[in-house]
């Protein structure tokens, strides 16, 4: 029988025509799918980053970046005279790992992700140490001051998991950053089934404020701060998300798509 992660209620009812869990009793919302750990390996793969979920994640190096830059930006307790020991879960390519060893000499940086081509790029182009693993069956040498998961809660089977082997490898008064969609949002409560956010089997959870901060909570979490910050978004891959991501045959918007100029770039904030 399926629980609610934040909670441990069985009290579920289904939501959006079944697409989705929603619990009766924290509101937490999750969904309506089993997937095994051989449909993981299938969905992320080299072609998630390649046409399955992103256009060129390769090609968006310099939008994505400046997204990670506003966010080392934002979160400077990094000083050049402090030693950090940091992990980042989900590191894809390595594009968040070589901007923070560039800014933060002094610190430790680990890459995981279970995308081998993407690790192996990152090794390859930058240098940078990243392992092919599961965060779950990885068996850390050390603890933690910083952990950085930028768009990943959502993908993750068991999210709960994660963020309880975090606190356990983590130090006294380390800090956990964390990226996803607001469920919760004006604009998720305007869309709803239509909210960008919720295409299941990439994407199994969505949380609100509240609930991340209860699942956080619950393995002894602090939450410091959540906020809604623009994210640069690359035009070209906007237009794919919205009016090709799985939908073949449209040709009109495919003639428009090979015009859009590939350094278009805009902020957006919808806060959701």
């Amino acid at each position: 029988m399926k629980k609610c992660i934040v909670c441990n209620s069985d009290k579920l009812s289904l939501i959006y025509n079944g697409t989705l869990f929603k619990c009766d009793l924290c509101s937490y919302i999750f969904a309506n799918i089993g997937i095994s750990n051989e449909k993981l390996s299938d969905i992320y793969c080299e072609n998630y980053f390649k046409g399955n979920e992103y256009l060129d994640y390769l090609s968006d190096k310099i939008v994505i970046q400046k997204n990670f830059q506003y966010r080392l930006n934002k979160i400077q307790t990094f000083k050049s005279n402090i030693d950090l020991n940091t992990i980042e879960i989900g590191c894809a390519y390595g594009f968040f790992g070589e901007l923070f060893v560039k800014n933060n000499k002094n610190s430790s940086y680990l890459g995981i992700d279970i995308v081998a081509e993407a690790i192996n790029y990152g090794k390859n182009e930058f240098g940078l140490n990243l392992i092919a693993q599961d965060y779950l069956t990885f068996v850390s040498p050390q603890k933690y001051s910083h952990v950085f998961m930028w768009d990943v809660i959502e993908h993750l089977e068991h999210p709960d998991l994660f963020i309880e082997k975090i606190s356990n490898e983590t130090v006294s008064g380390s800090e956990l950053y964390i990226t996803t969609g607001d469920i919760g949002s004006i604009l998720s409560k305007i869309q709803k089934q239509n909210w960008r956010m919720i295409h299941p089997p990439s994407h199994l959870h969505y949380f609100s404020k509240k609930t991340i901060s209860l699942l956080l909570a619950k393995f002894n979490f602090e939450i410091k701060s959540i906020e809604y910050n623009p994210v640069f978004r690359s035009v070209k891959q906007i237009f794919y998300s919205l009016f090709l991501l799985n939908r073949p045959g449209r040709l009109l918007a495919r003639k428009i798509f090979k015009h859009i100029p590939e350094n278009w770039f805009i902020p957006i904030n919808t806060y959701a």
